[in-house]
């Protein structure tokens, strides 16, 4: 059993992973004090002075202070790094903290007794207001994600400026002239005829500037109903925000029985 509480998707690092975590911060350290930091505050980097053959070296002039000075403040900077290292091994060793892998295979280390749901407050607070608000929420979720994109009604909800934003990103003609599908192809750069049909209601083979609009604006529509609908239920008091104590409940996946989408890893934003 792990000494601490962990979130949804998180572990208690194996022996091995520490050693691992462990070993490579340390050399990191070591190979750029050793290397570049240390021989700058000695005035003695990069001074050889060698023929084309590389054989016959001579040391060259001393480091200038400029140099030595930005040696000698990193050099303490990663001495500092590496105290904390060995500090939070000692943490680890002792039992006295948890080294910690998240579902993203990133490791932290977690003191034993503290509380992950404040660290993920913390995380997740963008304006410092004690809770998480949907669009807080959601921000982190999408955040960082290329592929499927981000729906674009959540980054512009307004649809006038959505409006402005999709006729000039897809390059849409000026006025209202009908669009054929061999157009749509174009502009959108897909040949999906059941998307183009579904958006062509009356089906005379043309749709208009608006109703292509309207179809970019809202794709992505069921995904943001389903972040909101699982917000609502972690949301215990309905009033809106997510509090520490309802944290914990958000980052679990939302309740197959309640949504036809099942999700791989909610919080990681990927699909099965």
């Amino acid at each position: 059993m792990p000494k601490i509480k962990l979130l949804h998707g998180e572990r208690e690092a194996t022996f091995i992973e520490k050693l691992k975590g462990f070993l490579l911060a340390n050399g990191v350290i070591l190979l750029f004090l050793f290397v570049f930091f240390i021989p700058m505050a000695n005035g003695t980097a990069f001074t050889e002075n060698c023929d084309p053959s590389g054989i016959d070296c001579q040391e060259g002039e001393m480091g200038d202070p400029f140099s030595v000075a930005i040696g000698y403040i990193f050099s303490g900077c990663f001495v500092i790094g590496l105290i904390l290292v060995w500090y939070q091994a000692f943490l680890v060793a002792t039992g006295k903290a948890v080294m910690v892998m998240t579902s993203g295979n990133s490791s932290t280390i977690r003191r034993v007794g503290s509380n992950p749901n404040s660290i993920m407050m913390g995380f997740l607070d963008r304006n410092y207001d004690g809770k998480i608000s949907f669009d807080e929420a959601a921000t982190i979720y999408f955040e960082g994600r290329e592929n499927p994109p981000v729906p674009l009604k959540f980054l512009v909800p307004d649809f006038k400026e959505a409006y402005k934003y999709i006729s000039e990103e897809f390059d849409l003609p000026p006025g209202e002239y009908p669009i054929s599908f061999d157009d749509y192809c174009v502009y959108t750069n897909s040949e999906d005829k059941a998307k183009f049909d579904m958006i062509d209601t009356d089906n005379d083979g043309m749709i208009s500037k608006d109703q292509l609009i309207e179809s970019i604006w809202n794709n992505g529509d069921s995904e943001l109903e389903k972040i909101r609908a699982h917000f609502n239920d972690c949301d215990l008091d309905g009033d809106g925000y997510l509090l520490t104590e309802e944290i914990e409940k958000f980052m679990i996946p939302p309740d197959e029985s309640k949504f036809t989408e099942k999700t791989d890893e909610w919080w990681s934003g990927t699909e099965e």
